[in-house]
């Protein structure tokens, strides 16, 4: 079992806020704080615990879950960030989380369900973790955070409940989620109000999504967006960090049936799947060219179930592996 090594970030940040040097916990040949990574971009879970044990000895705080919930950024995501950040709404947003989450920490089960007026998102126990108790709190904290950097902080959810005991003081846990958390429950979950959950974000958020966002308005700029191939290839484009692209989704977001859909595009000559592989295909190639995109981010940005069916389209395309065509361009 590994973690996405950018993730240490986290932790880092949190020792630092606590006046602690980071440099006490984490050794520095497997993490450095500007970037460079010279263990590989993730890490054992193994050595990742033994930073956490480390880092509790030396930090007296039984909230500290919850706090360090609020030194994760984006950016210690990668690809799975800047995609949360494109997200229209926190539904789209989550469910982006919900099937990115293997990707960055392999010990992650994430239930996202939709019930009368809310959307929870349960956890399932990481029993992995030495501290179980703290880690959880940092899961639920952590998914409030990030929909409170696209929502706002006004954000509140509909409820919280935790498997956990009850602290013998529990203020800490109602001040950070505004509600008054449920504790000794038999599910970890975050419910979000459905019209929450569902207001339309566009604009609330002003950081620009990475080299996706730069291409879809390099493209827009260059494009005539009255006509139907540049409006579907676009739209593409904006869908594929989600997953599950299809002509159902796009037509629906172009406000037209996908019988119109395909009528319109087959005057053009053109089929919605090549329209896919050619935005594909055009995407493909900045992202090989951003040494901060691993291989399994880019596959996931271009909106593949896992890296392995990426890997294959890429050689169908191009008669090479992705990663042997990025060492080749080095």
């Amino acid at each position: 079992m590994t973690i996405f090594a950018p993730l240490i970030g986290m932790l880092w940040r949190t020792l630092e806020a606590y006046g602690i040097d980071p440099r006490r916990v984490i050794k520095e040949e497997i993490y450095q704080p500007d970037g460079t990574f010279r263990f590989g971009e993730r890490v054992p879970y193994s050595i990742y615990n033994e930073f956490l044990k480390s880092a509790i000895k030396l930090i007296d705080d039984p909230a500290v879950g919850l706090k360090s919930a609020g030194y994760l950024h984006p950016s210690h995501l990668g690809a799975i960030g800047h995609a949360w950040l494109a997200s229209a709404t926190l539904k789209t947003a989550i469910e982006r989380a919900q099937r990115f989450s293997q990707m960055f920490d392999e010990r992650i089960g994430m239930v996202v369900t939709e019930e009368p007026g809310v959307l929870k998102v349960s956890y399932l126990t990481d029993f992995l973790s030495p501290i179980p108790e703290l880690a959880m709190d940092a899961n639920l904290a952590s998914l409030v955070n990030l929909c409170r950097l696209n929502f706002g902080n006004t954000l509140i959810p509909a409820y919280v409940r935790m498997c956990r005991k009850e602290p013998p003081d529990s203020k800490p846990w109602h001040d950070f989620f505004g509600v008054e958390v449920e504790f000794d429950q038999a599910e970890n979950c975050v419910a979000i109000k459905y019209q929450d959950a569902t207001k339309q974000l566009t604009g609330s958020n002003p950081m620009l999504v990475a080299l996706h966002e730069d291409v879809i308005k390099r493209k827009i700029a260059d494009l005539h967006r009255s006509d139907c191939i540049n409006r579907t290839l676009v739209t593409i484009m904006e869908q594929l960090p989600s997953g599950g692209v299809s002509e159902v989704s796009v037509a629906k977001a172009m406000n037209m049936t996908t019988r119109t859909l395909n009528r319109k595009l087959g005057e053009k000559g053109i089929s919605f799947r090549s329209l896919l592989t050619n935005a594909r295909k055009e995407l493909v190639q900045r992202y090989l060219d951003e040494p901060a995109y691993s291989v399994t981010e880019i596959s996931f940005l271009l909106g593949y179930n896992d890296t392995s069916a990426f890997s294959r389209a890429f050689k169908r395309w191009y008669g090479t592996s992705p990663t042997q065509a990025r060492n080749r361009q080095e």
